[in-house]
């Protein structure tokens, strides 16, 4: 204990160390006293700002006790304050990041590189530099706009702190060429993603890859300053340094990567003459050059270079660790660049440099407009230019913002992390592993909206760790609008809204807020559509951890039903005044909002009193969507009033259209409802009671004795309240009962509480759902089915009476060995992984909302024995010629088969761009499987040696062969299952382009076939069946059990029983079975006599 106390005590001390260490750095000073100094050149200077005087050389005291990532993995106790731009100082744990590798970081002392985590904010995060030019600060926060601090008089006395949304657009023109003749895959319905295993930074693994930083001349001699020659070169590292602590800022906190420098990096550093250094130019293949050169090819993991030419290229997209050594290949580690006349700040540090990084590792652009679409064709998620990093925010009509936010979309975190977990840049960086969880995100279930709808996406997350979360919403619809105009209500392809930076809430209203409260259900980057579409969206949970967050993602979709909407409140819309505790109606036009696939039968009426910043307020819970409902006015008097009246259990929404007033109560009685939700509208069985409360208050003095009563309960239902009568406030329980015999249905229960002549009400209701299932029809696989897949489709009837059902399997008649259970809502349950050659019995029982059926009489079925067999193609090699766009077409024959139960195909196939070919298979009976479709961007992406099978992983692309091992087809194979494997299979492999060709070598198919099993106890004996195949008459013959039934039972290979008859027993049995009207094909016979059965399959022609 008394060591426990003594540790306590020196953590305290520390953490008070630290903490009195940083105080007094900061001085707020004012612009006029400093107008004679001579201030740092900006490009752009922002709208509103603080400034401060900094104690610099104290903050150097105090971070060299800073620990350092990647020795220390605990938490910092060294603390230091950084003003914010509403001029507060907060609080910040830091860490040093060195941003060197140790070599170089020796040389140069002064340039070191931190990172700090918010303690007022927990989710901002602080990434700063110190070098001989002084702090350069960058805070990015979930709570408020990112912040900068700056140099702000040249002895590096005085700082500038600014917000980001305080920036002017700065007049200099950018360009990404990245894209310019790099082949790119188009759009197709099948690759619009799903969820990927790689999809998120959730790995704890922090990757660190080596930088070379180059630069031209042009570049060095803004930042190289007087002296000697190393100390220009340490001025302009420094620079570099500047410019890589903000971009690993956002790395770190998205993608968790971080950059060095290399070792050498100041042989990559030009100045003086402009015409000495190697560019003349032409920046991406040089750059490759003169790294190589200098440092050689296997000391960096990427190049780059920082020029004044007011464009960028990274020179390829995903090659960071590409063991290309042809800078020419356009698939080169070290060709990427960036260059601006003024390379400082905001702009050129994300815009750019970031941006052209960001494809260097693998993300492609997001902006949709035509007049710079250049993605991916699965990237291009954000209106007009975009606004995140990867997008062109404020140099692509129409521009959604002057400048970039500073983080990645959803797309891009996906794209860049499964090609630095598995692609081209999973292979050379250094892992680091850390102490940080993942969060979780869940973006919710998919919803149907009505048209000209404003709505609310709301998600949710997790994190083990406890980090403070944030939420980014952002829709995920890549196809192209072909317009370069912002989006409109009627446009039926691509993004309708802008990407915005994620906050600490998981809610976002669809448009803003603002833009409701004004009336509309558009601004020019938020758009509610007028027609029928699908709006995806993606949620991006992160953990804003600093120094290597992580991330989480959800996908979920919207549909806009063309025929319902808008929805919208009609009372109130004007300045009226209500009364508190007077009852008043609320209206709205439901506009076919209970229909059309929208199906929202209730609604939930909210109060804001704060003009629309938020909803606190429950007025009614669950009533009707009928367009009416009366509401108690509650006692919060003001001017600032709005109605929300929203689709329970859906996300769609409107509001009244301006601000109205409740004034003072009278003297009065009210009886509402409690405003706890769930309360107003219940659901129960015939036969059960239920209560409900309602809120009694007096106003204004009142003191009567107030009575309650009810009408429209269910007839032969008893009702009481209780107390009885009630004269202040309180809580009256109305109880209704006797309800076994009352009418199933909906009730509305209106109560009236009176005291007097005056009278107040409030509706109640009442799900009454009825008990009385019946008995349960089970329907396929048909009882005593046999030769059944281990995966299989059960099915029954519908009960009209029932909303879900529970099923069960078992391999006992007295299910005491339950091997499988589930809930679906449909009449139908897949059940899958049973036992070849077994006997199972699986039985369904009925449910509604308040009611439990009983389970169905049980069926039994057997499974098959599954035979699998590989059969190769003889109608190989096929060439895929480099001309045109060809199509070939290989056969295999498989001369006698049986029941497909599972397939798989595995080929070899060379080509040189495999991101042109779509390959297919296809069954004798015609059934098409896509198998891949113009899969892996990346140039230098061939050949494939692969098997597809449904239970393989996701494609994740490599160099050569670009696609192996098991993977998923872009289709499922089980589309074959249950046809006969018989006849002649074809692939067919199309190549979309000229020039690039290749061969089909070799490809065979892995056939599994079930083939059905007679029970286990005996067989019957001397079992023939005659003629087989048959034209549907045969005779079944053996010596059977006297004494016993003999039962005929024909299935067909669905499990669907066709024929059954029963015979008395006798001592030869010799029937005729005459099947009628019966389509050729494979079936079973199965007899059974008394303990003994026996199947046989039989071919009818």
């Amino acid at each position: 204990m008394k060591k426990q106390l003594q540790l306590a005590l020196l953590l305290l001390f520390s953490f008070s160390a630290g903490f009195s260490q940083s105080k007094n750095l900061w001085k707020a000073v004012d612009g006029n006293q400093l107008a004679s100094s001579k201030k740092v050149n900006r490009s752009s200077f922002p709208r509103s700002y603080a400034l401060y005087q900094l104690d610099l050389t104290t903050l150097k005291n105090n971070l060299a006790g800073a620990p350092v990532r990647g020795v220390f993995q605990g938490k910092s106790n060294l603390i230091i304050e950084l003003p914010n731009a509403d001029g507060i100082l907060e609080h910040y744990r830091v860490m040093e990041t060195p941003i060197m590798e140790p070599a170089l970081a020796a040389k140069y002392p002064m340039i070191k590189s931190y990172a700090a985590q918010g303690i007022e904010d927990p989710t901002a995060v602080a990434r700063f530099s110190v070098t001989q030019f002084g702090l350069h600060s960058m805070t990015m926060s979930g709570e408020k706009s990112t912040v900068y601090i700056d140099p702000y008089t040249e002895d590096r006395q005085h700082y500038i702190v600014y917000s980001r949304q305080s920036l002017n657009k700065e007049n200099e023109d950018f360009t990404c060429l990245t894209d310019a003749g790099i082949k790119l895959p188009s759009l197709t319905n099948d690759k619009i993603v799903s969820p990927e295993s790689a999809l998120n930074t959730d790995d704890k693994k922090l990757r660190t890859y080596r930088l070379a930083q180059s630069c031209t001349a042009e570049y060095g001699n803004i930042f190289a300053g007087t002296g000697t020659d190393a100390q220009k070169k340490a001025n302009i590292q420094a620079q570099m340094a500047i410019t890589m602590t903000r971009v690993n800022g956002v790395y770190e906190k998205d993608l968790a990567i971080t950059l060095v420098f290399i070792a050498n990096n100041d042989l990559l550093i030009y100045f003086g003459s402009t015409t000495s250094d190697p560019w003349n130019g032409e920046y991406n293949v040089q750059t490759g050059v003169t790294i190589d050169a200098n440092v050689g090819f296997g000391s960096y993991d990427i190049g780059h270079n920082f020029n004044t030419s007011g464009g960028g290229n990274a020179g390829c997209i995903g090659c960071v660790c590409s063991t290309n050594s042809n800078p020419n290949s356009g698939n080169h580690k070290g060709t990427g660049m960036t260059g601006r006349s003024n390379p400082t700040g905001d702009a050129f540090d994300i815009d750019y440099v970031a941006h052209e990084m960001g494809h260097q590792f693998g993300g492609y652009h997001v902006q949709s407009s035509s007049g710079c679409r250049s993605g991916s064709g699965l990237t291009e998620v954000e209106p007009g230019s975009g606004s995140s990093i990867m997008g062109y925010a404020g140099i692509c009509a129409a521009n959604v913002q002057a400048n970039s936010d500073d983080y990645f979309a959803y797309v891009n975190i996906r794209d860049i992390l499964n090609n630095v977990k598995s692609g081209v840049s999973s292979s050379c960086a250094q892992i680091t592993n850390i102490t940080n969880n993942p969060p979780t995100a869940d973006a919710g279930r998919d919803y149907v909206i009505p048209k000209s709808t404003a709505f609310m996406l709301t998600g949710s997350g997790t994190d083990a760790d406890g980090d403070a979360l944030t939420y980014t919403w952002e829709q995920n619809d890549p196809q192209n609008p072909n317009t370069t105009a912002a989006p409109t209500p009627t446009r039926a392809n691509g993004p309708m809204f802008r990407s915005v930076k994620g906050t600490g809430s998981p809610v976002r209203y669809m448009p803003s807020l603002n833009t409701v409260l004004a009336g509309n259900t558009a601004n020019t980057w938020e758009v509610c559509p007028s027609i029928g579409r699908t709006l995806n969206f993606s949620l991006t949970v992160r953990d804003n951890k600093a120094g290597g967050g992580q991330t989480a993602s959800d996908l979920m979709k919207v549909t806009v039903n063309g025929t319902a909407g808008p929805f919208l409140v009609s009372v109130p819309n004007t300045n009226v005044s209500w009364q508190a505790g007077t009852n008043q109606t609320v209206t709205w036009d439901v506009a076919g909002t209970t229909a059309n696939g929208v199906n929202t039968a209730y609604v939930d009426i909210y109060l804001s009193t704060n003009g629309g910043t938020s909803f606190p307020t429950l007025l009614a819970s669950k009533v009707p969507n009928d367009g009416s409902e009366i509401i108690t006015v509650p006692n919060t008097p003001g001017t600032q009033n709005r109605i929300m009246v929203k689709g329970y259990d859906n996300i769609f929404y409107d509001l009244s259209n301006t601000n109205f007033t409740i004034t003072a109560p009278g003297s009065t009685h009210t009886a509402a409802f409690n405003g706890v939700s769930g309360e107003q509208n219940k659901t129960i069985c015939t036969g059960s009671n239920i209560a409900y409360s309602i809120a009694y208050t007096a106003l204004g003095g009142f003191s009567g004795s107030t009575t309650f009563s009810v009408a429209g309960n269910p007839p032969g239902t008893t009702v009481a309240f209780s107390p009885a009568s009630i004269n202040a406030n309180g809580t009256v329980t109305m109880t209704v009962s006797n309800t076994t015999a009352a009418t199933p249905g909906f009730y509305t229960l209106a109560v009236t509480a009176t005291s007097g002549a005056t009278t107040k009400n409030v509706n109640y209701y009442l799900n009454l759902l009825n008990s009385n299932f019946g008995t349960m029809t089970l329907t396929a696989p048909a009882n005593l089915a046999v030769g059944q897949n281990t995966s299989l489709n059960l099915t029954w009837t519908a009960n009209s009476n029932a909303t879900s059902y529970d099923v069960q399997v078992a391999t006992d008649n007295a299910f005491t060995n339950i091997v499988n259970t589930g809930n679906t809502t449909t009449a139908s349950y897949t059940v899958s992984g049973l036992a070849e050659a077994t006997n199972y019995f699986w039985r369904v029982q009925p449910k509604n909302d308040a009611c439990i059926g009983t389970y169905s009489s049980p069926f039994r079925f057997t499974t098959g024995q599954i035979t699998c067999t590989t059969n190769a193609s003889a109608n190989v090699p096929l060439t895929i010629s480099t001309t045109g766009a060809p199509t070939i077409n290989s056969t295999l024959n498989i001369p006698s088969g049986g029941v497909i139960s599972d397939v798989n195909i595995t080929m070899n196939v060379t080509h040189t761009w495999i991101n042109d070919l779509t390959a297919t298979l296809i069954s004798p009976t015609g059934t098409q499987v896509q198998l891949y479709s113009r899969p892996c961007s990346n140039a230098d992406i061939q050949n494939i040696v692969a098997t597809f099978d449904d239970a393989g992983t996701t494609v994740v692309c490599g160099t050569n062969p670009g696609i192996s091992g098991t993977v998923m087809p872009t289709q499922t194979l089980s589309s074959f299952n249950g046809q006969n494997s018989t006849g002649t299979w074809t692939l067919r492999i199309s190549d979309a382009f000229n020039e690039d060709g290749g061969v089909l070598n070799n490809w065979s198919l892995n056939i599994c076939t079930i083939s059905p099993l007679g029970t286990t106890e005996s067989k019957l004996n001397n079992f023939v069946i005659y003629p087989n195949p048959n034209n549907g008459s045969f005779q079944v013959q053996f010596n059977p059990d006297a004494s016993n039934t003999i039962e005929v039972h024909v299935f067909d290979i669905s499990g669907r029983q066709i024929f059954k008859k029963d015979f008395q027993g006798t001592n030869l049995f010799n029937e005729s079975i005459n099947l009628q009207n019966t389509q050729s094909g494979i079936y079973l016979v199965t007899v059974k006599n008394g303990d003994r059965q026996e199947t046989q399959k039989i071919i009818i022609r």
